[in-house]
């Protein structure tokens, strides 16, 4: 499968699937660029609390949360938030998939300008390295301690989810798995749009398969728990 894919599909993601380092685990060392080109390793931000979000142009659960971390952000003065420009959530006529890192930095800019996100945001490269080691998810969280241990990570991203993290440091939190709630259509349709019409119709045709899958994972999960238990 490509990773820069022409159009969305729900066949683009595992739902079920939860590749990279778990809670307790050292996180993975990848080098990812700035705007301006400047090469930034994730093991530069050791010594720090970091928070790290995975998130695209066209990606809702993404835009969702920028204004709840915003509000978060000024309760943990000692915790580095990032954001990792991965790839196009929905691409379409608009906006496709990324041909090299130059447009790929631009739509990054994009990205952080028009929806007014103070975060410091660092862009990966083209064969989304980081992203796939880290589980593929369109908008994904890790939150890592000084010492570069993962502490939580969770496919969804919710501003609550990481401040009951925060609040709980240093202790580990294992519980990586959100049941999928989905944006707003206030927040979902105009944001699909920035990739065009034909990302908007990729969606509505594939939200049942969307649902279906959530539904098979979040089941799958259910029973893991009930044999751990």
């Amino acid at each position: 499968m490509d990773y820069n894919y022409e159009r969305f599909s729900p066949r683009n993601y595992e739902y079920a699937r939860f590749d990279g380092p778990k809670a307790g685990d050292k996180m993975l060392d990848f080098t990812l660029q700035t705007f301006d080109g400047k090469k930034v390793r994730l093991s530069d931000y050791k010594g720090k609390w970091v928070v790290i979000e995975t998130a695209s142009l066209t990606c809702p659960m993404f835009v969702k949360n920028i204004n709840p971390i915003k509000k978060l952000i000024p309760q943990y003065p000692d915790v580095e938030f990032l954001v990792v420009y991965v790839r196009e959530a929905h691409p379409g006529s608009r906006v496709g998939p990324h041909k090299d890192m130059k447009e790929k930095i631009e739509v990054a800019k994009r990205t952080k300008n028009e929806y007014g996100d103070v975060r410091t945001v660092l862009v990966d490269n083209l064969k989304g390295e980081m992203h796939q080691a880290y589980g593929s998810f369109p908008n994904m969280v890790y939150v890592v301690d000084p010492k570069g241990t993962v502490v939580y990570r969770c496919d969804w991203t919710y501003a609550h989810l990481i401040e009951r993290v925060l609040q709980d440091r240093p202790n580990l939190n294992h519980v990586e798995r959100k049941k999928i709630i989905t944006a707003a259509p206030w927040i979902m349709f105009p944001v699909i749009l920035k990739g065009g019409w034909d990302a908007l119709y990729d969606q509505l045709k594939g939200l049942p398969l969307i649902l279906w899958g959530h539904l098979k994972a979040d089941i799958g999960r259910l029973f893991q728990n009930k044999k751990a238990s």
